[in-house]
């Protein structure tokens, strides 16, 4: 019972001090068109790099993003800030049928297709000071090729993310 007691401020006295210092990088999920991982270091007080391992199409990307951040709506809320940016990112896709032009292309079986792309990026972040947390909705549109020849644009991969900052 002790140790329990002793689990919980030392918990409580660790989140109090982690809101209390400056948000220098966030873990967290992603959920989308590319859905998956998220870690965000920041630079400096307006540029980070953030790093996505997203799953689509039974596959893996890792995107790399260079973001800046500037607050947003300070006379709404100081706890908000606006980013933008732009990156790239490599994979593959392991699937039976792919888009180009609006048309679908059909394979006989499902085939390993590896990826290259150029990503952007565009989003409102909520802080919350009170606790360690973060709520973003972004949108990271992307160009991609593969090895067929193929190219695929997306200009509307919208997200929502929950992030653990510290």
């Amino acid at each position: 019972m002790k140790l329990r007691y002793l689990l919980t401020i030392i918990l409580s006295t660790t989140c109090l001090l982690a809101s209390a210092q400056e948000y220098s990088g966030a873990v967290g999920l992603r959920g989308g068109i590319s859905s998956g991982i998220t870690y965000r270091q920041f630079l400096d007080q307006e540029i980070s790099l953030e790093t996505i391992v997203s799953f689509r199409r039974g596959g893996v990307q890792v995107s790399l993003l260079r973001e800046r951040f500037r607050p947003a709506f300070l006379e709404f809320s100081d706890n908000m800030i606006l980013g933008f940016g732009f990156g790239g990112h490599v994979g593959f896709m392991y699937t039976d049928h792919q888009k180009f032009m609006f048309e679908d292309y059909y394979y006989d079986e499902k085939i390993f297709l590896p990826l290259i792309g150029v990503d952007g990026y565009f989003g409102i972040e909520y802080i919350f000071r009170e606790f360690p947390m973060a709520i973003s909705l972004d949108c990271k549109p992307f160009f991609e090729l593969n090895v067929k020849g193929l190219v695929q644009l997306n200009p509307f991969d919208i997200g929502l993310a929950i992030k653990y900052w510290f």
